[in-house]
């Protein structure tokens, strides 16, 4: 008998995602790698601007 994968609602699927997003920043935080708010907000404009480009 086989079984069958419950599929994920997309409440579901956008809920596992803000979840890992989560882990992965209390992980981040444990292990020393966090950023001033200047230098984050820094790093977020770089990113988005990196993004936003190669969309181009």
């Amino acid at each position: 008998m086989e079984l069958t994968m419950k599929k994920q609602t997309p409440a579901q699927h956008e809920d596992n995602n803000i979840l890992r997003m989560l882990d992965r920043g209390i992980d981040d935080m444990e292990a020393g790698r966090e950023l001033h708010l200047e230098e984050a907000f820094r790093k977020i404009t770089e990113l988005r601007d990196v993004r936003r480009n190669a969309r181009l």
